[in-house]
């Protein structure tokens, strides 16, 4: 018997005296679904979405554990334990009040609403407050401070966990006793940020702090799955309060294009027969591509991907390539799936396509692209960086990051951890975007729309878009 079995086991003899007895016809339903919460619970994830015939047959009984059931924004059911549920109440009651008490605002939208847009007009009324920029990986901040470029002076900019300075294991040593010296911070990409980190920077802050906070409700929450802009915004909307401004036109997914229009289509939660019949009426010039999975792995996508390999490996020996260039290399093409594991997971597409054991990051060749994968504020680096091995003048390997403050290169050996990731998951891709993206879905039956909404988005240009119909049952 697992230890979340024991859990679900003990709970509900616990507070089977308190409901319809222990002999009720919907226990064992019951307890495999408290087995499902407390193995999210083990792996760090919080809350556990149920589905419509859950909430109906079990809802009655839940009533009498020491969990709360919350209906998410998109009307989802999801099941909280009660700590956790108060921590996170508490949590969006202080964003609520200091956004309200010191002039600060929740900006929420799609990819391309021009959310920075409306900060920059935002900043140019700050005068001499200092003003740092923020976003949980380099790639996400580096991205933003290019985008409020133009200041004078410069806008400073870096990672979460390297204004925080963190040391691991969820410890920072910028805390209450010694606070940031800020004025205004600006946070983007809130979707990626989970609660614990936001109590950080909130417990960093000294109390007149101006938040400018940025987000898309419609991307993937954190991975632990507690994420807070959801539940702010709903806060803020329910108060009808001029703290939250919604932007709704995307100057860069918009009808106009057919990646456009199945973007909408998403954020809309059109049904899996209407997406598909989208995806049935691309012609050869649109910006998504549809590739029938059915049929294999397309040759074409095969070819675009060996080409960029080859690329980046010739750009990084070449002397008369830039870190810069070499970096906006890596951005041309992104190849994305929803899981690690599997046939075409980021594991196998990453052997597939690469070659290299993926143990040992001191063999791989120059150019092979690479992903960060632990936080390390000394070094500047955040779980979720990217970038691309590189040798340095003597010859030695060394990684070359794409950070807030321009390229940055590292010896191989100093990095806390890293992983090979010409593939990358979804997850792992926020933050991040790409000239074109190949999105690699072998079941999408019953996945969660934000995750094909989150990896389309990462492109600027086209979508390769590979997967079984959209509408065929077990696929």
């Amino acid at each position: 018997m697992t230890a979340a079995r024991r859990c679900a086991e003990r709970l509900w003899a616990l507070a089977a005296p308190a409901a319809a007895g222990p002999e009720t016809a919907a226990e064992p339903a019951l307890i495999s679904l408290l087995e499902r919460f407390y193995q999210q619970l083990s792996q760090g994830e919080e809350p556990l979405r149920l589905t419509p015939l859950e909430l109906e047959t079990l809802a009655p009984l839940l009533g009498s554990l020491p969990l709360e059931l919350e209906q998410a924004a998109d009307g989802t059911p999801r099941l909280w334990s009660r700590r956790s549920w108060q921590r996170q109440q508490r949590l969006i009651a202080a964003l609520v009040e200091r956004l309200s008490q010191h002039g600060g605002l929740l900006v929420t939208g799609g990819a391309g609403t021009g959310k920075t847009s409306l900060v920059r007009e935002l900043l140019a009324e700050e005068g001499n407050r200092r003003v740092l920029l923020t976003a949980p990986t380099g790639k996400a901040a580096a991205r933003l401070r290019e985008a409020l470029a133009g200041f004078e002076p410069p806008l400073e900019g870096g990672t979460l966990h390297r204004w925080l300075e963190a040391t691991g294991g969820g410890q920072f040593r910028r805390n209450r006793q010694r606070p940031l010296a800020v004025d205004t911070l600006v946070l983007d990409e809130l979707s990626m940020v989970d609660g614990a980190l936001l109590e950080a920077l909130l417990e960093a802050l000294p109390a007149g702090v101006r938040l400018l906070l940025l987000g898309d409700p419609g991307q993937l929450p954190p991975i632990g799955g507690a994420g807070v802009l959801e539940p702010l915004q709903q806060r803020l909307q329910q108060l009808n309060s001029p703290c939250w401004r919604q932007l709704q036109r995307s100057h860069r997914f918009n009808e106009s294009t057919a990646l456009g229009a199945f973007v909408g289509a998403l954020r809309q939660q059109a049904s899996p027969q209407a997406l598909q019949g989208q995806l049935a009426q691309l012609g050869d010039n649109d910006n998504l591509r549809w590739h029938d999975l059915r049929q294999g792995f397309p040759a074409s996508v095969a070819t675009a991907l060996q080409s960029q390999r080859d690329c980046l490996r010739q750009q990084a020996l070449d002397r008369h390539c830039s870190d810069a260039e070499l970096l906006g290399q890596l951005e041309q093409l992104m190849l994305l799936c929803p899981r690690r594991l599997g046939q075409l997971g980021v594991t196998a597409l990453n052997g597939r396509f690469l070659g290299i054991d993926p143990q040992k990051p001191l063999s791989w060749p120059s150019g092979t692209p690479l992903l960060v994968t632990r936080n390390d504020s000394e070094l500047n680096l955040a779980n979720g960086d990217l970038g691309v091995l590189r040798p340095n003048a003597t010859g030695q390997p060394e990684a070359l990051i794409a950070s807030a403050d321009g390229p940055l290169r590292l010896p191989l050996a100093l990095l806390p951890g890293l992983e090979p990731a010409l593939a990358l998951t979804v997850h792992k891709s926020q933050g991040s975007q790409a000239q074109r993206a190949v999105v690699v879905v072998p079941q999408p039956q019953g996945l969660d729309p934000r995750l094909l909404y989150t990896a389309l988005t990462r492109a600027r240009g086209g979508v390769d878009l590979i997967c079984p119909p959209l509408d065929m049952a077990g696929a």
